[in-house]
């Protein structure tokens, strides 16, 4: 099953709110992914002049999307130039704010209840499932140790001539951007590990590409086109296709690190394998794993390999302040005409590339950072932000948000904040136009509720399987804000609290509806 369920879970929640100046209606949907990990805020009186709406994007676990949603309306508030009107300067001080709680014990520790997992087991959790290797896996280890690599090749579906070096599930060609590398899952041991060969070109079985690489390539089915996927690929992983990957990344400033591919470099050889990567042993009782520099405890959990996305709209009198951090987005109609009110922060982008090669890291073909996260700015993801010469919006993963200011006019119909999984498979103007069609009032005068247009939008973005290349199988988190009262909310329960693990805050005090069979 991997990521993906066997069936999407299609239940949605939902709700609806407003008052005389501005109505929403909410909705998500798990989809085909294996947990759901969005969050959002529908806030009508953030204070007495202020409303507030966001959506949160986690990957690699719902936890930091969850807290974000509990506490960044307070520390929004709290934030000096919030009380003095300044509402930009307010969120590039609270995001940053908030990503930095999120290293402290007293969070971590929350973050840990969040995610359900005992505290004790948290750190090593993923590290011992990754490690825990059958018989069965020790027994074809030793039966590949004895084969050519042509022998191997055949066995796995590669193409001898697509090889640079002898490797075995390589990332390409650079120069013709064939292939891809691999992430192994949680402990972000993303393999360009150079297997050792004998005299006679076998390939010895203390070498690091006969298990580790070919173990991948198992792991992601056993099909001969998944052997050269995408980092995030292989099954096991929390996040593949186009939505973020979780999979943590090698340490900030290893520069030499082989696995790191800039997307501007081609046709430069590669350095042989270090002392400092991983090497596969076997001993007779088994296998055992030794990592010359295994990762600190304190890397691996939640925060540090986990994060999420942030897009926040404030609504005071006429003026609209939208914050954003990832790929999630902001968009309002004018008249039917798509306004883009935050930017997809995307790895490859060229101010992002500078910041990532500046803080020690490097994108790879397939558009990762350090091969993990497949976008550039988050809250969490601790383990990309280790470079103490830099400063917190300086570092390969930001939290430092862009800002965009609207003043409304009459001309403005509507707007909508959505995660990527509906970004992915609409346009922004798709989008405007799906709901222009869906908001207006029937022939007889009657508007439908906007959640239940939520809900529709939700349903035709769904991809109908996961046979493609993940589009439309993402978590799905949409909000749609009137400006302006909607007569279709008049009749519909008010405001969004969603469970299970609904910790959100809200202000208008009214009840949520679920829908379908929730």
């Amino acid at each position: 099953m991997g990521a993906y369920l066997s069936q999407p879970n299609t239940v949605k929640s939902s709700s609806n709110g407003g008052n005389q100046k501005m109505s929403f209606g909410f909705a998500a949907m798990q989809g085909w992914r294996v947990s759901m990990e969005d969050a959002h805020n529908c806030i009508l009186e953030l204070d007495d002049e202020t409303a507030m709406f966001s959506v949160y994007d986690g990957h690699g676990g719902e936890e930091v999307a969850l807290y974000c949603s509990k506490y960044l309306p307070d520390i929004i508030k709290e934030q000096k130039a919030y009380k003095d009107g300044k509402l930009q300067k307010a969120l590039e001080d609270a995001f940053l704010a908030i990503d930095s709680r999120v290293t402290t014990e007293e969070v971590i520790k929350e973050l840990v209840q969040i995610a359900g997992r005992p505290q004790e087991e948290a750190p090593n959790e993923k590290v011992a499932e990754e490690d825990d290797l059958d018989n069965e896996e020790a027994e074809l280890l030793h039966e590949e140790a004895t084969l050519t690599i042509e022998e191997l090749l055949v066995r796995y579906g590669q193409n001898r001539n697509a090889l640079k070096h002898k490797k075995l599930c390589p990332e390409g060609n650079k120069e013709s951007g064939e292939g891809e590398p691999h992430s192994y899952g949680e402990k972000g041991i993303n393999g360009e590990v150079e297997g050792e060969m004998d005299s006679n070109g076998k390939a010895k079985a203390g070498g690091g590409a006969g298990f580790s690489k070919l173990r991948a390539c198992r792991t992601a089915g056993g099909d001969s086109s998944s052997a050269t996927g995408a980092a995030g690929s292989c099954e096991g992983e929390k996040d593949t296709g186009p939505s973020c990957s979780s999979s943590a990344a090698p340490a900030p400033g290893d520069t030499s690190s082989k696995f790191f591919e800039d997307s501007d470099e081609s046709g430069e050889e590669e350095d042989e394998g270090s002392e400092e990567e991983v090497r596969w042993k076997i001993k007779p009782s088994g296998i055992t794993v030794t990592l010359a520099n295994p990762l600190p405890e304190e890397l691996l959990g939640p925060g540090s390999d986990s994060g999420t996305t942030a897009v926040v709209a404030l609504i005071r009198g006429k003026q609209l302040i939208v914050a954003n951090a990832g790929d999630s987005r902001c968009v309002v109609s004018e008249k039917g005409k798509a306004i883009d009110m935050s930017y997809d922060h995307k790895p490859e982008d060229e101010l992002e590339l500078a910041r990532i090669k500046n803080a020690g890291g490097k994108v790879t073909m397939d558009g990762r950072v350090n091969g993990g996260l497949n976008l550039s700015r988050a809250i969490g993801d601790h383990f990309y932000k280790r470079n103490k010469a830099l400063g917190p919006e300086e570092q390969m993963i930001s939290s430092m948000p862009d800002v965009k200011v609207l003043t409304l006019n009459p001309e403005h119909d509507f707007m909508v904040i959505a995660c990527d999984g509906i970004w992915n498979v609409m346009s922004s103007q798709d989008v405007v136009d799906f709901v222009s069609q869906k908001i207006k009032p029937d022939a007889s005068g009657v508007a439908r509720p906007l959640s239940s247009i939520v809900e529709e939008l939700l349903d035709h973005c769904l991809a109908p399987d996961t046979s493609g290349d993940g589009t439309g199988c993402d978590n799905m988190t949409c909000i749609i804000i009137t400006f302006g009262a909607h007569p279709g909310n008049s009749m519909a329960d008010i405001t969004n609290k969603r469970k299970p693990k609904e910790i959100i805050p809200e202000k208008n005090g009214n009840d949520s509806k679920k829908s379908k069979s929730e």
